[in-house]
This record gives structure tokens, sequence and C-alpha cells, in this order.
């Protein structure tokens, strides 16, 4: 029996941690391994995906109630634990896992998320030989507060440090204790070893792409007019961030050069500063779309101009795979194998990345070429099935 704990119901599979883990339990199930997923109740609609997720993969899946919010964070404050412990902790997920332990048979238990370590480290999991331990890290969290707390002021830099250091050191006691734990790319591996810990190597697990969700579209679909494109959850501070950053410091200079441009941020749940941006007649502020399939077909180029972030940006292989151009920072093409200078365009600095904005949109041959290299590159080996040969070798541990 293979147990996946998630800190949300991983459907629908239509943003980064949901993606990867909804794909990772499909996986194993097409394999023929037996697959149950505990998850947390956020909200009443979280049991509406469950019963969804259960029905769609033919699988056991269980939601675990938390007490009252801000007694949760109090608590985990108070015991010196990273505030991120307390927004997922469930004391009923914690005596289930426990009695799953105590069981005596061959049982696997798959972590996806670093915050989630203490169901295991405190309990009867981390000590029975029948049990084998496995930790998604996906990346590393720890820099990400800590990348969180270099860009904030206020008491909520003390906030970010402190779950920074937190986090840090779970991020090294499961190293030490769990049979495999995994990062998404060589970056994220190098970056662990140098800030968290280096006892025991961490294997790469990269995400996938599905190549019949997305693909290329037709150029009769697109406007007569340039529409760049970002895609993701509006609320998450480093998408906030990006958009924000794009339109102070890029799209002026872009409107100078290409009046007509549009510029269109697809994804549910936008912050206050990101609703504002929505004032300005040539910025589209979507909020949830249902399909964002289409919005990758009318667009003329992809921005990923990234500042703040960890792992591999899943928007920038949905776009690959859509075969659309994409203007990225060096952050925002992290962790991605075919990202170079032939396939992309990368630029940091806000007046060069208004430039590759612009040479996107305006030298089709040159966006066009730079497109097919990376599409190419990524239908050879970006297939779930390729990327995630790791994670079957290791529950067969």
């Amino acid at each position: 029996m293979i147990i996946v704990v998630a800190q949300r119901v991983p459907y629908p599979p239509n943003k980064g941690e949901k993606l990867r883990t909804y794909h990772q339990i499909k996986h194993l199930v097409e394999q023929g391994h037996a697959v149950r997923v505990y998850s947390l109740r956020h909200e009443r609609e979280d049991d509406e995906l469950a019963f969804e997720l259960a029905k769609n993969l033919n699988i056991k899946v269980t939601l675990f109630g938390m007490q009252n919010r801000l007694f949760r964070y109090i608590t985990a404050f108070l015991k010196g634990a990273p505030i991120s412990v307390g927004a997922f902790h469930s004391s009923q997920l914690h005596k289930q896992l426990q009695t799953d332990a105590e069981q005596g048979e061959p049982l696997t238990i798959l972590l996806t998320a670093s915050s989630l370590a203490p169901y295991v480290l405190e309990s009867a999991a981390s000590k029975k030989e029948h049990v084998t331990l496995l930790m998604d890290f996906m990346d590393v969290d720890s820099d990400k507060w800590a990348q969180y707390a270099n860009n904030t002021k206020g008491p909520m830099k003390w906030v970010y440090q402190r779950e920074s250091r937190g986090i840090r050191k779970l991020e090294a006691a499961v190293n030490r204790s769990f049979d495999r734990c995994f990062l998404i790319a060589e970056t994220e591996i190098a970056l662990f070893s140098k800030q968290v810990c280096n006892t025991v190597p961490v294997t790469k697990l990269n995400n996938g792409m599905d190549f019949d969700a997305f693909h290329p579209g037709k150029n009769d679909a697109k406007p007569p007019f340039p529409v760049f494109l970002f895609t993701g959850v509006m609320d998450y501070k480093p998408n906030v961030d990006a958009v924000v950053w794009f339109y102070e410091k890029c799209w002026k200079e872009i409107k100078q050069r290409l009046p007509e441009a549009k510029f269109v941020i697809a994804g549910m749940n936008p912050t206050s500063s990101v609703t504002a941006l929505d004032k300005d007649p040539d910025i589209d502020v979507t909020g949830f779309v249902k399909d964002i399939l289409p919005y990758y077909h009318m667009a003329s180029v992809f921005v990923a101009p990234f500042r703040l972030a960890r792992g591999v940006q899943n928007k920038v292989l949905q776009a690959t795979s859509c075969a659309l151009p994409v203007v990225t920072t060096e952050m925002g093409a992290e962790g991605i194998s075919f990202a170079n200078s032939e396939t992309m365009f990368i630029a940091n600095e806000a007046q060069h990345f208004a430039n590759a904005c612009i040479e996107a949109a305006t030298n089709s041959n040159n966006a066009e070429q730079k497109a097919q290299r990376a599409y190419q590159a990524l239908r050879a080996s970006y297939s779930w099935e390729n990327q995630l040969k790791p994670l079957v070798e290791a529950v067969a541990l």
C-alpha cells in the first residue's frame, strides 16, 4: 500500500503542486500499485474535489479535519514550530498515520511537502522497518521563505526569517531520516546540499508534461495585435511580484514600441495589487478561468518575469508545449534542462526584458525558431512516464 499525504486535495490538477502530485498518483495507479490519498479539509468544496479525484483514479481519498486556524498558528508558534506546520496540522491525520504504521504490513508513505514532515518524524512511522518513507520536497522551501524575507520590510521580515529557519531544520531532519527525498531540479539539489544538508544524496524528480492537455494551436486563433500572457494562481507571492514588476518596469517601454499590445494575466484569486492593473485598458486580469488552453493559443508571447521563485515553473513548460515563444528571467528558466538563449529569450534587467519582449513580438522568424527548438526538446524528454521513473524505483525499495 502507498499512502500519499497532500496539504490540499490534488485535484483538479490546475496549479503547480496539485499538478505534480496528481500525476504522481495517476502514474503509480497505472503501474498497478494500491494507492490511498490522505489530505486536509480546508473548505466545504474539498469534499467534492476528493470525490472527483477518487472517481477519476479509482482510489480511496480520505480528508481529515483541523482545529481553528488561529489556534493552530498560535500552537505552532508557542512550540517553536514553523507556522506552515501549524497551517496543515490535523491530530486526526496524525493518529491515522500512526495506526497505519502499526499494522505491520509493508507500507510506503509519500509526503508532498516539508511542512508535513512532523506527521512522520513525531510518530511510530519513523521507527518501523516495514514502512518506507519518501519525501517530495518539490523545491527548497526554506529558501523561498528566505527570499520573501529579503524582499520584505517590517514585522513580516522577521516572520519569514523565522519560517525559513524552522523549515530548514525540518528539511535537514527529513534528509537524515527518510529512505528517499526528491527535488525537482539539479539546481535545487545543489542549493539543498549547500544550505540545508548533504548527509544523504537527494534524487531529482522533475515535472512532466501532459501533451494532450497542452498542445500548439492554430495561428488563425491569434488576434492581429501582440498579446503578452502570464498564467498562474494570482495570490501566490512570486506570481504577484512578477506581474507587478513587469507592468511597472517594462510595460511602458513595450507600449511605446508596440502601441496596440495587450497584457493578459490569467489565473484565480488575483490580489488587490493585481486587480489594480486591470484599470489599464490594455491589461486584462481574468480571474479564474475554466480552461487555460485558449489563452495560450491566442497569445503571441509568454512572459515569466520571476524575481522570487523556487523549482521549475510549470507555466513555462505549458507555454512551451503550446509552441509559444517564452521571455523569462534566469529564475523563471531555472531547472528546465533545455532553457538557453537558443530556445528562449532570457533577460533579468527591466530594460533588457522589455527589449526581449519587443523582439519576440516583432521578429517572428527568430521567435518561432526558438519556440520550435524548445517544443522539440520538451517533447523528447518531458513525458510524465520518463520523469517519474525515480519515484517508481523508490516505491519498490
